[in-house]
């Protein structure tokens, strides 16, 4: 049963892993490093512990099923991690450390324990499938799987707690969601930790549980597949909102165009002159969110170019026609700005600029923002009210623009 199980477990613990690696080098917090360590952990346990691998690791080391406190070794490991991402997730920081010491270090012992009592068996051949059942009545066995499970039922009953009264705290529904399937793996889990207690007990009296090995593996595998998975849904949706978000940026920049060939057409000096820029520094600029902010600047830059040839009078009779199409609120700002970009154009081509009294401001200059991208938006709704096919630029537009 286990090999059937493991590998599927493996690819979890993989897709976990990989996930994760990308932003453990930005993020550089201890929540972000412990998490990675649960899946590497959690897949190294599970590598471990199929036919091919623990035959492989038998001959390589010498020492016939040095894969049982390995893998071990890494479920202890992860679980002390689990704690330790619940522990910086849940408290603050010098607290956080505090506990999360304390986690490590009994984890560290735990395994220190398990070595030193997997010394004092006696392995006569390797046992990939029944190690558990063929080691049964040897006392220092027991004593090593009762360690085992102790520590294994602790850390999971830990973990189900801890995940459920986290989730009603939080505020990120993924974040909630996430921790309790958490919760409900750790607690299916159980069910192996009651199998492996009662295979101590069992032997005692001289009897086996032989024909629940394949529950064991399969609440044990069941279980650890629900909790990486539940580990999963906050980074799969962490790294969902990047993705839309910089397909956002990609629409916007995409979207700013006619905007910034208008102002481009009449005002060619606002493009930024990053052609002179170091070639070794120039790669930098290739992200949409450079791009995208150049656009913005360079825009806003045409907009101080032709504000000094806005004509009031253009203004009044922008908003008296878009009024009488029932357009209200940002929507007429918008449109009103869009005609008075056009007409400040025109008048800065022939050179016309109002009087000082008839000078006036964009109509969506009191536009209140909060955020990067809201500049952004408010610059989108005015470019969608210029005409689809605007003025050409008597300049090629660069490809880096």
């Amino acid at each position: 049963m286990k090999d059937l199980l493991h590998p599927v477990s493996l690819v979890v613990a993989a897709v976990g892993f990989l996930s994760l690696l990308r932003d453990v080098p930005r993020r550089r917090d201890a929540a972000s490093m412990a998490l990675a360590a649960v899946f590497l952990l959690s897949g190294l346990s599970f590598l471990f512990s199929v036919t091919p691998m623990w035959q492989y690791l038998d001959r390589a080391l010498g020492t016939v099923n040095l894969a049982v406190p390995l893998a071990q070794g890494c479920v202890v490991a992860l679980l002390a991690c689990q704690q330790v991402v619940l522990t910086y997730w849940g408290s603050p920081p010098d607290i956080a450390r505090r506990k999360a010491r304390t986690w490590l270090g009994a984890g560290l012992a735990v395994f220190a324990a398990l070595l030193a009592l997997f010394a004092m068996l006696t392995p006569s051949a390797p046992r990939p499938i029944d190690f558990t059942l063929y080691y049964a009545h040897d006392d220092w066995y027991a004593a090593y799987l009762t360690l085992y499970v102790t520590a294994y039922t602790i850390g999971e009953l830990f973990l189900a707690c801890a995940c459920w009264r986290l989730a009603r705290r939080s505020t990120r529904g993924s974040v909630r969601v996430g921790l309790r399937i958490v919760a409900l793996g750790a607690t299916v889990t159980l069910g192996y930790s009651a199998v492996r207690i009662g295979d101590v007990i069992a032997s005692a009296f001289g009897a086996s549980l032989a024909e629940w090995e394949s529950f064991a593996w399969t609440c044990g595998d069941v279980g650890a597949m629900l909790t990486l998975s539940g580990w999963l849904v906050p980074t799969l949706n962490d790294q969902a909102e990047r993705v839309r978000y910089r397909f956002k940026q990609h629409r916007s920049y995409h979207g700013l165009r006619p905007l910034w060939l208008a102002f481009y057409s009449s005002a060619p000096e606002i493009a930024l002159p990053i052609d002179r820029v170091d070639p070794a520094q120039r790669r930098r600029f290739r992200g949409i969110a450079i791009k995208l902010y150049r656009r913005f600047v360079e825009i806003r830059d045409g907009r101080f170019v032709i504000r000094q040839h806005l004509d009031a009078g253009v203004r009044e009779s922008s908003e008296a026609h878009h009024r009488a199409r029932g357009l209200r609120g940002q929507d007429l700002n918008a449109a009103v700005t869009a005609d008075q970009i056009l007409a400040g154009i025109a008048a800065r081509a022939e050179g016309i600029r109002p009087e000082p009294d008839q000078l006036t401001d964009f109509a969506d200059a009191d536009r209140q923002t909060s955020r990067p991208m809201d500049d952004v938006e408010a610059l989108l709704a005015v470019a969608r009210h210029l005409p689809p096919e605007p003025v050409r630029a008597p300049h090629v537009e660069r490809a880096s623009a």
